[in-house]
């Protein structure tokens, strides 16, 4: 066994210990009944039930998790494995063409606001600055009063409408969740790019090719485009943490129930029945973070082969 597979076996058996970890935290917190409190009586601090039906709760969720009773349990009408599949395809809509989008746009940004010496240089950094600066909230919040003032005027969007502003019966209404949840990562691209290329630029091998009289665009074809991605990758567990957490407010404002949505209905719900409704939260939240980690081992992986791609 070589230096990099013994390498690759730990990386996965520190990923396991820690989403093992993680998904006990969730099932015990999750556990919890919905009704706990703690109140302050006579000099001291006491829970308002006893221990044992804590306690109770808590291993009942274990057992109903680990044994796969919980995907079968009914939640006005339909199962809770059945709700998760069906608001799983619209949040892999919303994720995957996020992401794509940040991509392509977030890249050809940064390499433009790597050009500090131009004019407009400082000017391209600021757009892609102040989306990192302000509250994602603040950011989806604008994307939906712009969809709301195309909806209300019958403007089309992009020769689609007039797309109504809230939603999920047509294939149409993710755009706008899409577009709301990848402002943040896309200008995070875009500033790890350019710093990428500034860094590199800066690089013998580049001074080297710039003294040929290489130009800007061919050095980055040539020489950098594979350590902008392995950046890129680097990065790559901020920007997932950046859709994951947005997920639910642009789910929730956009009124598109994927399984953000799903997840805030379960507590907010007055239909739902809250010990249902915990115990489908914890169901969410344990496949959730398992596909979390899938994903992030997915990249790891890729930025390894880039590595030695880079090497080579």
């Amino acid at each position: 066994m070589n230096l990099a597979q013994k390498k690759l076996i730990k990386t996965i058996l520190g990923n396991v210990l820690l989403l093992f970890f993680i998904i006990v935290s969730i099932v015990i917190l999750t556990g919890i009944p919905m009704n706990f409190d703690i109140f302050y009586e006579k000099g001291s601090y006491r829970p308002n039930m006893p221990w044992s039906q804590i306690y109770e709760s808590i291993s009942n969720n274990f057992r109903m998790v680990f044994t796969g009773e919980i995907r079968d349990v009914d939640i006005l009408g339909e199962t809770v494995a059945e709700i998760f599949q069906r608001s799983a395809r619209k949040s892999g809509i919303v994720l995957f063409f996020g992401i794509l989008l940040s991509v392509v746009i977030g890249v050809p940004k940064g390499i433009l606001d790597s050009r500090k010496n131009d004019q407009t240089g400082t000017f391209k950094m600021l757009q892609s600055l102040i989306p990192l600066s302000i509250p994602d909230i603040l950011s989806i919040g604008l994307v939906q009063v712009l969809a709301l003032y195309l909806f209300k005027n019958g403007i089309t969007f992009l020769g689609i409408g007039p797309i109504e502003f809230k939603g999920d019966q047509y294939w149409y209404n993710a755009i706008y969740p899409i577009l709301a949840i990848s402002i943040l990562p896309t200008a995070y691209i875009a500033r790890t790019t350019a710093t990428a290329i500034e860094e590199g630029f800066s690089k013998p091998y580049v001074l080297a090719a710039r003294g040929k009289g290489c130009s800007r665009m061919r050095i980055i074809k040539n020489h950098l485009l594979k350590s902008i991605f392995y950046e890129i990758l680097s990065v790559f567990p901020t920007i997932l943490a950046l859709f994951f957490s947005s997920l639910i407010i642009v789910e929730r404002l956009f009124y598109y129930r994927g399984i953000g949505y799903e997840m805030i209905n379960f507590y907010t719900s007055q239909r739902i029945d809250p010990i249902m409704g915990g115990i489908a939260f914890s169901y969410f939240m344990t496949v959730m973070a398992v596909l979390y980690f899938a994903i992030l081992f997915m990249f790891n992986l890729l930025k390894d082969l880039l590595i030695k791609s880079k090497d080579s």
